[in-house]
């Protein structure tokens, strides 16, 4: 007779076992993953807590900021608009002296046989209006002003005669280009 073995009970405890190692397995699988999970969580959370607050610093320094810089571009405008007006001083100083030196010149180029009625600047160019004896005084004048260094290029706007005040009595009008006096010691100064 042969001696018989149930292996059922064995087989099936052995099954269970498995099972059951499995499961723990499949469990502790599940439980590191929501751990390291939870864990990556609330690490990212931290990181993004510090990302939110150095946001909300560098937007309370710009909120803090702003103020200053409305106070800079006023600054700017007016730093633009005080440097225009220097400008202006410094362009009306360096002219001061050009007008008497104008009239100067223009009482030079006049043979005092002229009668100078209008002398009017505008934008460099010079007009001048007057009453002349004859046509040779008006030519001598534009010759004494193309002489000058100071009255460029002059051009004869006008002859009139003017019957009423004798036969050869002439109006006329003389436009000039005003040559500034920097530009002039500007040239000087470089050709020395």
């Amino acid at each position: 007779m042969a001696i018989q073995f149930n292996l059922l009970p064995w087989r099936e405890e052995k099954r269970q076992e498995h099972i059951r190692k499995t499961r723990n397995i499949l469990l502790l699988g599940v439980f590191l993953g929501l751990v390291s999970g939870a864990l990556f969580y609330t690490w990212k959370q931290t990181v993004l807590s510090d990302h939110r607050d150095a946001l909300r610093y560098i937007t309370e320094k710009n909120n803090g900021l702003k103020p200053l810089l409305k106070e800079k571009k006023k600054l700017d405008k007016m730093k633009e608009v005080l440097t225009h007006q220097v400008d202006a001083i410094e362009a009306l100083q360096a002219n001061r002296a050009s007008v008497s030196h104008m009239v100067e010149e223009l009482s030079v180029a006049n043979n005092q046989q002229l009668f100078l009625t209008d002398f009017s600047l505008t934008d460099g160019q010079v007009r001048i209006s007057g009453i002349a004896k004859n046509d040779s005084q008006i030519s001598d004048l534009m010759k004494r002003l193309r002489e000058s260094k100071w009255y460029q290029e002059p051009r004869l706007l006008e002859i009139i005669s003017v019957p009423e005040k004798g036969e050869e009595i002439k109006r006329f009008s003389v436009v000039s280009q005003l040559l500034l006096p920097g530009s002039e010691l500007n040239k000087e100064d470089g050709d020395g």
